[in-house]
């Protein structure tokens, strides 16, 4: 190699760091923006902290997909984009069939839900819908762990110290414990937050073996158990299992067992007896507080739909969180997205939603085993907990396959991203 080949390469290892250090910043303020709507909603209210987390998200999602190049000979994926499509026209109809079910005044609530539906979908097709290379690992890790420890730290103070200048946490559901919110606004975005964050973080770890990614990971783990929440527990637990299943040779499978087998035992050593455990478990027994009241809501929900259209949904708008918080007509929460989405956009909404959920998975990297099997933990917990209306759960999905390029980074394609 020559002298000024050598200087060439030199200096755009140096362009590519000096702009890998100036996106992180900017990374880790819409990371936080994105999981802190509590926050904003201090300062602005409700209706336009929702509407500020959702701009933070796009741009957060569209800049780390435009900081990528396009992989030669790597995987184009448009059957998501075909999937946003049909979402939104089964939505539409779904939206017209609503209103002339329920003879609504207006159509503001089955429009919303669609168009929520439509600008989430997009961010998960902008995240998943061809391979790239970039240093989007080397710009998000830091950020993940610095939004990570800023939001276990206001938790802690939330259930030990009771802070309570943010909004959002739950003191009656579990005896005698607070269950914290963080910046998130809400108890139940939390744990979600954590969690996707801990497999994100794992996977940088694998990636680079450096030890900052794993603390905070363990930092977020410890978050979601002592959140006392029964989806997050339920996506770290799948990803042990998920990580079993797409493990793709023998040593890596020794070693996810090897995990697993410390897992168990860091559980009976330290949890036995403890509340954490006692609430994981309850997620099995169908008696236990909020599982009885699920059951029915699910039973109550498939009945409903199934004296629905079926294929369209005739409830758009209506069976949703979406709608309450922006003060419209709401006929309460099924506490399933599966069910949510049948009976919000029918059985041709919900394919298509799943659709793009799963394209997360599809779009991880085969070697990334714990990514993989983090994002199919996630999408599996959505049929059982009513998440995949969560902005910032569907967000960090969103960003996880654009985080993890399929190829080692090649300084010279840093910032020539293609659509």
């Amino acid at each position: 190699m020559t002298v000024t080949a050598i200087a060439r390469r030199d200096a755009a290892a140096d362009s590519a760091a000096g702009t890998r250090w100036q996106t992180t910043p900017a990374v880790f303020v819409l990371l936080l923006a994105v999981t802190s709507r509590g926050v904003i909603e201090v300062v602005t209210g409700k209706q336009v902290a929702y509407a500020v987390q959702l701009i933070c998200a796009l741009a957060l999602v569209w800049i780390l997909h435009r900081r990528g190049a396009a992989l030669p000979g790597g995987a184009v994926r448009w059957g998501g984009y075909v999937a946003l499509y049909i979402l939104v026209i089964g939505g539409v109809a779904s939206a017209i069939i609503t209103l002339n079910t329920w003879h609504l005044d207006s159509l503001i609530a089955p429009a919303l839900y669609v168009a929520t539906f439509a600008v989430l979908g997009l961010m998960l097709c902008w995240g998943t819908h061809r391979d790239r290379v970039s240093d989007n690992l080397r710009v998000v890790t830091p950020a993940a762990s610095a939004v990570v420890l800023v939001q276990v730290a206001v938790a802690s103070g939330q259930q030990y110290l009771g802070w309570t200048f943010a909004a959002g946490s739950d003191q009656a559901s579990v005896a005698l414990q607070v269950r914290p919110a963080g910046l998130t606004g809400s108890y139940l975005h939390y744990p979600l937050v954590l969690s996707v964050l801990a497999i994100l973080l794992v996977g940088a770890w694998m990636r680079h073996r450096r030890p900052v990614p794993l603390v905070c990971a363990g930092v977020a783990v410890a978050g979601v158990l002592l959140s006392y929440s029964r989806s997050g527990m339920m996506i770290l637990a799948l990803t042990l299992v998920f990580a079993l299943l797409f493990s793709r040779t023998v040593s890596t499978r020794l070693a996810t067992l090897l995990v697993v087998g410390l897992v168990v035992a860091a559980v009976l050593l330290f949890l036995q007896g403890s509340p954490v455990l006692d609430r994981a478990l309850s997620a099995l027994d169908l008696e236990s507080s909020g599982n009885a009241g699920r059951v029915a809501q699910w039973a109550a929900g498939f009945e409903t739909w199934s004296r629905s259209p079926l294929l369209l949904g005739s409830h758009t708008g209506l069976v949703t969180n979406i709608t309450r918080n922006f003060g419209g007509v709401s006929f309460g929460v099924v506490e399933s997205s599966l069910l949510q989405q049948l009976l919000n956009l029918g059985i041709v909404g919900a394919v298509a939603t799943y659709w793009l959920l799963l394209a997360v998975v599809r779009a991880a990297p085969t070697a990334d085993v714990w990514v993989r099997a983090g994002a199919a933990a996630c999408v599996a917990q959505t049929v059982i907990y009513q998440s995949v209306e969560v902005l910032p759960f569907v967000t960090l999905l969103a960003i996880l396959p654009l985080t993890f390029s399929a190829r080692p980074v090649v300084p010279t394609l840093i910032g020539q991203g293609s659509g």
